[in-house]
């Protein structure tokens, strides 16, 4: 134990001063009596000459002292260190990523328990602590920096909003390790509920992970199929138990079509709502129900207004490319079986060309490509096959949401990725999958025959499709339709007309600042719609903010990473234990008992 402030100390010097109090002799009285049984007790008190008497046992002189010591005992201020609250200056990082929404009990999310237990360890730090508070995400951000204002920093906490950003407090953690350098004695404490590394920094993390009950809509995608919108959405459930529950379709704010949809425990299903017949915006799948995280329970596509993007699929036979092409909105696929008959499609402007086992000795010079189970050593470099393996994925647009997909292939070619290149499959450490730019054509090339691997078979193939040939197509007002919260999106408005303007979700309007620029404010979820006035028309364009799946569910707590009873990970904050008030309630407490002895003697 501690002491704030010694100076009440020195009140110990009425201790003695109490005491002599009751040496003081009582002064006698002079009291008629019937008898002279009492008069011996009257003679020694006629016999004592001096002021003093001697001190006898009295509890009220005992209660009185100890009184005086607690009282004091409060004046110092006491308090108990724990951990390391000794410290000069606290760092508090709060954790406000997307998986903070989850709710932490029936009552609170977890951010909301966060902050209240933030709250709680600064009244608990001693006074003249430093205090600075960071809040993280995909980036950190200083809310507070080393103010000894307790009243200021826990008003700062309470105005910390939830964000859905994906994200976890490595970049908080990284701003620490900068500022903590400045101070000799700093702790820091990290509110999270997913795994971080404390490494060189002194301090702790307060784990706010909760096993929970959780589904979500992870993907929206739509495509045409004889005039008719074909919408498929990834239903995925977290939780422990099978889940039912009932799947909305909206278009804009109309209800298009209901399905029921039963998800197993810790799996996916990928369902299809067809004929759909609907003319807007925006498409959005909603779950219905309760669970652990609401903002999840809903996911949007977005319909364009575009010119067709011709397609020429150039292919023996391939009826799963076909089936998934068709997913595709705005995509006429052409198809012919004879590659010697391509120079007959030359005369044609085909905005992307597919050569699946097949490739012309003279490639298009305009058009993206995307070359399956082709050798063309004049664009790549092969390796020689590889029979019997598995192809993961490899973190890239086109494999967002496919992160855990994984699929075997019977032969496969090893591919040399070439600089303007990235791999977005792979088997190990080689490349059997790339995508990138060359000289203005995006080109993707996979070194394996689709009928050699169980890939069709996964409900993940048309996702893959559909994010690579839209990755190939992409063009018009907006370089992207669907983001997570925080993304960029690319606005390409037409020079020299009226800029361009976007309408967020909450129905606020917001004129760019320039035609043709990086757009970053993506925070809220919902649809948002870009319009330009080009050439006395009005051009309309709109992209979606989704949650992120990947927030959804934590599959690395804080407590799951270190054994349970480190010190680096709490479940709750441990500080500085202030003691006066208590001991003003048993000063209190000991004022009572006095009175009532003081009243029966």
């Amino acid at each position: 134990m501690k002491f704030l402030h010694l100076w009440p100390f020195f009140l110990l010097l009425l201790i003695p001063i109490i005491i002599i109090m009751y040496l003081l002799k009582q002064k006698a009285v002079e009291t008629p009596i019937s008898s002279l049984f009492l008069w011996k007790e009257m003679y020694r008190n006629v016999e004592a000459n001096t002021p003093w008497e001697k001190l006898k046992k009295n509890w009220l002189l005992i209660l009185q002292i100890i009184t005086l010591i607690v009282l004091i005992l409060a004046l110092t201020s006491p308090y108990i260190i724990s951990h390391n609250a000794g410290a000069d200056h606290a760092v508090i990082v709060i954790d406000n990523s997307a998986s903070m929404n989850a709710m932490y009990d029936e009552n609170q999310t977890r951010l909301e328990h966060a902050l209240e237990e933030a709250q709680v360890y600064v009244r608990n730090l001693k006074t003249g602590t430093g205090i600075s508070v960071l809040t993280s995400n995909s980036k950190a951000t200083l809310v507070l920096s080393n103010s000894d204002d307790k009243t200021q920093a826990i008003n700062e906490l309470k105005a910390i909003e939830a964000s859905y950003v994906a994200g976890d407090c490595v970049a908080g953690i990284e701003m620490v390790k900068s500022m903590q350098t400045q101070w000799d004695s700093v702790e820091t404490v990290c509110f999270t509920d997913t795994h971080v590394s404390m490494e060189q920094v002194e301090g702790y993390i307060v784990d706010m992970y909760q096993p929970v009950n959780n589904i979500s809509v992870d993907y929206v995608g739509h495509g045409v199929n004889n005039g008719k919108l074909v919408v498929l959405a990834k239903i995925s459930n977290h939780g422990s138990e099978a889940v039912s529950t009932d799947v909305n379709l909206y278009g804009d704010d109309e209800l298009l079509q209901i399905k029921n949809v039963t998800v197993d425990a810790d799996a996916s299903e990928v369902m299809y709502f067809e004929d759909i017949s609907f003319e807007g915006n925006a498409l959005c799948v909603e779950l219905t129900g309760q669970d652990a995280i609401k903002e999840d329970n809903s996911c949007y596509d977005v319909l364009e207004d575009e010119k067709v993007t011709k397609v020429l699929l150039m292919t023996e036979a391939n009826l799963y490319l076909e089936k998934a092409l068709t997913l595709v909105d705005g995509v006429e696929v052409t198809k012919s079986e004879d590659i010697d008959s391509f120079a007959e499609f030359t005369t044609q402007k085909f905005d992307l060309y597919i050569f699946d086992g097949m490739v012309p000795d003279v490639l298009p010079t305009e058009g993206n490509m995307i070359f399956m189970n082709v050798r063309y050593d004049d664009l790549y470099k092969t390796v020689s096959p590889m029979g019997g393996v598995m192809v993961s994925t490899a973190k890239h647009t086109t494999t967002e949401y496919l992160e855990e997909l994984s699929f075997g292939v019977s032969s496969v070619y090893a591919l040399e990725k070439p600089d303007w290149a990235e791999t977005f499959l792979s088997v190990g450490e080689a490349c059997v999958g790339f995508i990138g730019k060359k000289d203005g054509q995006t080109i993707c090339v996979m070194g394996f025959d689709f009928h050699n691997s169980d890939l069709p078979l996964k409900m993940e193939f048309p996702i893959l499709i559909y994010n690579i040939v839209n990755e190939c197509i992409s063009s018009g007002l907006l370089g992207e339709n669907v983001v997570n919260p925080g993304d960029t999106v690319s606005v390409n408005g037409k020079l020299n007309v009226g800029l361009p303007s976007i309408t967020k979700p909450d129905g606020s309007v917001e004129e760019l600042a320039d035609y043709r620029m990086n757009y970053t404010d993506t925070y809220g979820l919902g649809v948002y719609v870009v319009d330009q006035e080009q050439d006395s028309d009005t051009v309309i364009s709109a992209f979606a903010v989704n949650f992120p799946a990947s927030e959804s569910v934590i599959t690395q707590s804080p407590s799951s990473m270190v054994q349970e009873d480190s010190d680096d990970v709490k479940t709750t904050v441990s500080g500085m234990l202030d003691l006066r008030n208590l001991i003003i309630l048993i000063a209190l407490g000991l004022l009572g008992i006095e009175w009532i002895a003081y009243i029966r003697r």
